[in-house]
């Protein structure tokens, strides 16, 4: 075979696989050969199978288990002494089902008998023809057999299974807590196509289970991990780069119309009509390959498939497909068809509907003005070439020269794929403006002709350095481009993208080389007035990312089970919990408020329909019936009643149909967004014949936290409604429009979808529903513009009571009143947003009535992945009305959080009583401010039932993230943590009491704070080497000091400074003019032009002292320079660790200064004590690292009133000492000391010795304490944190830290109450500047600043 591995082609992959570059090293010359005979044996074994099936031998149980004996023996060479089945599986393979009434175990398993019978590969075996994909039956479990091998890998911890009905052979890759992978082989194919029966046999064959680690199946998957997120983004930049073409090609042809078609065009409109066609293609495709439409049929494969169409274009020569323009109108034809159906005497589709085809929505698509209709006004094809739609059609069907099964591909990948090219805008550009072939992290890789032409009138330097700025590429390379001659073929398509213009081309030519081009080759320049994409936000810049399928699974499960079941919340045990009637289940509510491309609600669509599917057999079991259409028939004797299909598949996808249209709902900022989530829905919920279920009611485009969530606010006009009895009019008159706005809802929830006439009904009433809220709507603009524009609440009362006598006019038809409400509302909603135009606020209770106005309001669940983005980014990212948008959800100032903790606050508002949700966070959503904002006042009202605080992101991004399910109301169930049961979840994500005691910083406690805060300072920076460096280091009494940050520390223990920095402190200005000249000439020659306005507009008031350091913690560096040295820990930090440092050098903000004004606090930093202390209050882990917090960990720690012993003290000393000299003779720093210290296999003296003296400060840090009950023992402990090398922890047990623990926070509450009590704590006595306590004295008050009030 080649080994390029075109086997794959022929092998059906969904989800991630082995990567190509894996298989390329593990097999360099090709799949491994086959042992002679076995081929052959193997094909007469299948055909004689493959009889028996046909013929239904009477035979056929023990011929199809002969059949898989076979395969497994003589293909893959497993025999008996490894294979397990029946009375010898190992009982710790079942699955314990007790909520479905099932078990699942495997049929067939190869174990490792030499490790305790290992499981290495679990297999089920189904009956011929079984399809492995259709939801099935088992008990009481609704489940296809692939997902239910998922659930059995994931329970058992074994990652690797198969699947197989004899013919198929499924291979399922399912670690826990990963997305799962399937790869499927068919014995057909095995005669036919000899290599992938090899395929087959390499990778499934008994030596990737027992040969070398390296070469066994589950490493060859690891080592595919890494390049899944390459593979996704490389898809993802074909898509995109085939969306810039379609762009590209619709601004020719308006060009070539006078720019006639796109006059009345935003560049908005044109980006979204060029993404929309690359969707409809992929729906298309995965429709198509599905059978969900005439794919196979003639006719239908000649003039509308998109599948064939590609090997079609593919047959003809370049130059046809540039000069042919067929392809294009084919599409809007097939686009059409899907729309509004075709009838024809030989071919019939029926009409599918579906915003995303709607011809009219994008009519210059066709050729076609606005205000046209489809069906009556002609349109005219654009001249857009068939080449350019091969392309579009190359991007999406192919990937790294393979075909992509779109049967296969699951719908969240192809959500991935699309989300990423949401907030891409498309703007015209004002003069001719080149492409440049620019870097992998280029963000503006484009220049405009007269840039360019500038900065060639300032010599070849100046071009250098602004192609670098632009492209990211480096200097030689763009010195050779500029000094290599233009070939005359690129000077011929530079002439022919000029249009002929030949002093335009002459102009360019100079810079021919540096231009990125088209697919065919052309330079890409673009003439003024052309539209261009241009890189924009990307969604992940406003703190919005994917979610892969593994999270969407594990929350949407935990999340609905309490509210599927009865039981859970109650706290009954798993087999005594009840599943909801199938009426019951359709009326759950259930939203994702930042939903993206709809993998939340693509889950919960699953999940819930399996539920719904077991409940109806439930009610069919005690002798109900159920119809067609999925609903409960009561009466005995019913006139039409035709039966819900037994077939298991045909009810998964009624259950499908049905949830998605009643019970999910989704919200996102991006109307762009909105489509792809129905896209992801309808691809999720198609039925063949049906049309597209309608979802416009339920997904909808604004704003999550801006906008009414209690009707009453509008109602009354107040944030904090009042529920006053006696409305004025406009109230009466909202409830009046609301009420009629619900019985429309509740009439179009209720319409079954047979055919496109039931979906234009159900539009009808959409439409009419949103008519009746058209004033309601209008006055709550104006309301929350209002809230959000005037900062002073004065102002906005005044305003109120304006807004109130407006909308009074306004509900009596005053038409000018209507217009002054949403003039004002439009003015105060763009103010202080990103682009100038007005927010839109989602107005839950007018989008959604029939949630808002039921009993016991609200969602019964929301789930998903709200945007991650810290308070700093706010302002950049989303604008600088962000933080009062944020304060109206809180209730209070946000302080400095990341967005998630707001969008958790409003989940709470928008969920019932005894709702849930499940939500994603930053792992420091248990931190500081978040507490007191965020889930301090979330448990407020119910349960935090279960969290996770610190889990790995699943796949390449070093991240920790949060999860956190909470239960509004009592929760008298279990909860738990990371899986572990504990009583009760406390705001901190950790196990809590009853009436437990949440730490307080302490009045009298530790001095220490943070390093300066550079803002923006870099420019003040120097190196050795620089021009600068030597006149400074020189200049009498230098500022300049060495720049100290925490990877110093911990990469080079301070033995290797390489930065330096002028000490500036508070220093004016004209003091350092007057005493340091040279340091003053460096301010304001180097320093001041990188200190502008608009660097420092985040930093208020540092404009006008821009040459000092933002934070430069002038008075307390005064405090600490009266002793040379000062304990210094790293702020994000793999271990907490400290070192002794000078105290006349800088320190930035990443570093915590600490006074040494106790002889022993060396010793009690070193210990453990203080050490696990942090480590239990640290969290917000980027990449292993902990990010340590002074008003967190260090500010809530009780040092011991006793001084520690001398031999303590001395244990310290020569721990620091020992750990700096160890660094700096292997030229490393703190890190690698600790892991030298971790690691079993170093075992020289000096480690030895490092880890003794930890143990010798432990022990005398407790006698100090006063535990000397305590017995500090250490060991070489397993590390679940820890990476494959990196397992171990000498460390003491898990028992005694979690003593120490306990120990000491119950000391910091018998402290806090002490200085409660001596009014350290009250109002009249704010706590005072002191000092730390000297040895055998009880301990004095530190001013910590703006700690928070907990």
């Amino acid at each position: 075979m080649s080994n390029d591995h075109d086997w794959l082609n022929l092998v059906e992959v969904s989800g991630p696989f082995l990567a190509v570059p894996v298989l390329k090293d593990v097999f360099p010359q090709g799949l491994e050969a086959l042992s002679s005979g076995h081929p052959q044996r193997l094909r007469r074994t299948y055909e004689e199978w493959r009889e028996a099936v046909e013929v239904q031998d009477i035979d056929l149980t023990e011929l199809h288990a002969a059949w898989v004996k076979e395969v497994l023996s003589t293909a893959l060479e497993i025999d008996d002494a490894v294979l397990r089945s029946d009375d010898t599986l190992p009982a710790s393979l079942t699955m314990m089902m007790p909520e479905h009434g099932t078990t699942i175990t495997p049929d067939l398993a190869v174990v490792n008998p030499t490790n305790a019978d290992e499981p290495l590969l679990l297999i089920h075996v189904y009956a011929p023809d079984t399809n492995l994909e259709a939801t099935h039956r088992f008990g009481g479990l609704a489940i296809t057999p692939a997902d239910r091998m998922v659930s059995l890998l994931r329970a058992t911890g074994c990652p690797i299974g198969l699947v197989t009905n004899g013919e198929r052979w499924m291979l399922v890759h399912a670690p826990v807590g990963a997305v799962a992978g399937f790869a499927s082989w068919y014995a057909r194919l095995w005669g036919q196509e000899p290599e992938t029966l090899r395929a087959f046999v390499s990778l499934l064959g008994v030596r990737r289970f027992f040969g070398p680690d390296d070469g066994r199946l589950t490493a060859l998957y690891e080592r595919s991990l890494k390049h899944q997120d390459d593979v996704t983004e490389a898809l993802g930049e074909q898509v995109r780069r085939a969306v810039e073409v379609l762009v590209q090609s619709l601004d020719r042809a308006n060009q070539d119309r006078n720019q006639e078609l796109l006059r009345d065009v935003e560049p908005r409109e044109l980006y979204e009509a060029s993404l929309t066609v690359m969707m409809r293609l992929v729906f298309l495709l995965a429709a198509e390959e599905r059978g969900l439409l005439l794919l196979g049929d003639p006719r239908y494969d000649s003039f509308y498939a998109i599948s064939s169409l590609r090997m079609q274009l593919r047959s003809d020569s370049e130059e046809i497909l540039e000069r042919r323009r067929s392809a294009w109108s084919r599409l809007l034809g097939l686009f059409r068809g899907v729309f509004g159906g075709i009838e024809h005497p030989t071919l019939r589709l029926p009409a599918l509907g579906g915003s995303l085809f709607d011809p009219d929505r994008y009519p210059f698509l066709e050729g076609r003005k606005k205000g046209t209709f489809w069906r009556t006004d002609p349109a005219e094809p654009l001249p857009i070439d068939d080449r350019t739609v091969l392309l579009l059609l190359e991007a999406i069907q192919t990937f790294q020269g393979r075909a992509l099964s779109y049967r296969a591909l699951d719908v969240e990948q192809i959500g991935h794929v699309y989300e990423g090219l949401l907030e891409r805008p498309v703007k015209r550009v004002d003069d001719v403006t080149l492409e440049l072939d620019g870097g992998s992290k280029a963000k503006s890789p484009r220049i405009t002709l007269g840039e360019m032409e500038s900065a060639r009138l300032d010599g070849t330097s100046r071009v250098v350095e602004l192609i670098k700025e632009r492209s990211e590429r480096s200097e030689p390379a763009i010195q050779n481009a500029l000094e290599r001659q233009v070939g005359d073929r690129l000077a011929a398509r530079l002439l022919t993208v000029c249009r002929g213009d030949v002093a335009l081309r002459d102009r360019i030519l100079p810079v021919a080389n540096l231009l990125r081009t088209d697919p065919w080759g052309y330079p890409l320049v673009h003439h003024k007035g052309a539209f261009v994409v241009v890189l924009g936000a990307d969604r992940r810049e406003s703190g919005t990312h994917y979610t892969p399928k593994s999270l969407t699974e594990k929350i949407v499960e935990e999340t609905l089970t309490p509210v599927a079941y009865r039981g859970p919340a109650e706290g009954e045990p798993p087999q005594e919990w009840e599943l909801k009637s199938a009426e019951a289940l359709l009326d759950l509510k259930i939203c994702d408020p930042a939903m993206g491309s709809g993998a939340f609600l693509v889950q919960a669509c699953r999940w819930l329909s399996d539920r719904l599917v077991e409940a109806w057999s439930i009610t069919e079991a005690i002798g109900g019936r159920i119809d067609s259409e999925g609903g409960i028939i009561r009466d005995p004797i019913s006139d039409g009643f035709e039966p819900l299909s037994p077939d298991t598949e045909e009810r998964a996808v009624v259950a499908r149909r049905l949830v998605a249209e009643r019970c999910l709902y989704g919200v996102d900022r991006n109307p762009l967004a909105v489509e792809l989530a129905k896209l992801s829905l309808w691809l999720t919920t198609m039925s063949k014949g049906r049309p597209f279920g309608f979802l416009d009611h339920n997904l909808r485009s604004g704003d999550s936290l801006l906008g009414i969530y209690d009707l009453d606010q509008l109602i009354e006009l107040n944030l904090n409604p009042r529920g006053k009895s006696q409305l004025r009019l406009f109230g009466r008159s909202i409830r009046s429009a609301i009420d009629r706005a619900f019985s429309l809802r509740s009439r179009l929830r209720e319409t079954p979808i047979r055919d496109i006439h039931d979906v234009e009904a159900m539009a009808a009433l959409d439409v009419k529903s949103r008519e009746e809220l058209e004033l309601p709507t209008r006055i709550a603009d104006a309301f929350v513009g209002i809230a959000l524009a005037e900062e002073r609440a004065g102002d906005r009362s005044v305003r109120f009571e304006e807004l109130s006598t407006l909308a009074d006019a306004a509900a009596n038809n005053e038409l000018s009143a209507k217009e002054r409400m949403q003039r004002a509302a439009l003015r105060d909603l763009a103010k202080g947003t990103q682009s100038g135009l007005p927010a839109k606020p989602l107005h839950w209770p007018l989008n959604f009535p029939e949630v808002f106005l039921r009993e016991n309001s609200g969602f019964d669940a929301i789930v998903g992945n709200p945007p991650f983005l810290g308070n700093r980014l706010w302002k950049s990212a989303l604008g600088e009305r962000l933080q009062r948008q944020c304060e109206m959800v809180l209730g209070s100032p946000p302080g400095k959080i990341d967005l998630c903790v707001v969008f958790h606050r409003r989940a709470v508002d928008l969920i019932r009583k005894e709702g849930t949700y499940g939500l994603l966070a930053t792992s420091n959503i248990a931190e500081g401010s978040a507490i007191s904002v965020g889930l301090g006042k979330i448990v407020e009202q119910g349960a935090i039932y279960s969290a996770d605080k610190g889990m790995a992101w699943p796949g390449t991004a070093a991240v920790e993230v949060a999860l956190v399910y909470f239960f509004k109301g009592d929760w008298e169930g279990h909860c738990k943590i990371a899986g572990d049961e504990c009583g009760r979840i406390g705001p901190r994500l950790s196990p809590q009491e009853i009436n437990s005691w949440e730490l307080k910083a302490l009045a009298r406690s530790i001095s220490s704070f943070e390093g300066v805060n550079n803002s923006k300072g870099l420019s003040f920076v120097v190196s050795p080497g620089d021009d600068w460096f030597d006149p400074l280091k020189n200049e009498a009494n230098s500022l300049l000091r060495p720049y100290v940050t925490g990877d110093d520390i911990l990469s080079s223990a301070l033995k290797r400074i390489d930065r330096w920095a002028l000490d500036i402190l508070d220093l004016e200005l004209e003091e350092i003019a007057a005493k340091w000249p040279i340091a003053h000439q460096f301010l304001e020659e180097f320093a001041k032009p990188t200190r502008t306005p608009d660097a420092l507009k985040s930093y208020k008031g540092l404009i006008d002292r821009w040459w000092q350091f933002w934070n430069h913690r002038a008075d307390q560096m005064k405090i600490l320079r009266r002793q040379e040295k000062f304990i210094a820990f790293p702020k994000v930090t793999k271990y907490p660790n400290c070192m002794r440092a000078s105290s006349s050098w800088i320190y930035t903000n990443k570093i915590v200064l600490i006074d040494d004004e106790r002889e022993d606090y060396l010793a009690i930093f070193k210990s453990s004590a203080f050490r696990g202390w942090l480590q239990h209050l640290s969290g917000g882990k980027i990449e292993g690292r902990l990010s340590l917090s002074i008003s967190e960990s260090i500010a809530k720690y009780a040092i011991p009133d006793a001084i520690v012993s001398m031999e303590g003290i001395s244990a310290a000393e020569r721990l620091d000492e020992l750990s700096v000299e160890l660094a700096e003779r292997h030229n490393f720093g703190l890190t690698e000391v600790m892991n030298w210290i971790n690691s079993p296999e170093r075992d020289d003296a000096t480690v030895s010795e490092l880890r003794d003296l930890m143990a010798k400060i432990d022990e005398d840090v407790f006698v100090a304490y006063g535990w000397t009950d305590l017995n500090p023992k250490y060991e070489f402990r397993p590390f679940s944190g820890g990476s494959v090398n990196d397992p171990w922890r000498w460390a003491l047990s898990d028992q005694t830290l979690s003593e120490v623990i306990r120990r000491l926070t119950e000391l910091n509450r018998q402290r806090y109450e002490e200085e409660v009590a001596q009014g350290l704590h009250g109002k009249k006595k704010p706590a005072a500047k002191s000092r730390a306590p000297k040895a055998g004295q009880k301990q004095s008050a530190l001013d910590l600043g703006d700690l928070p009030n907990f």
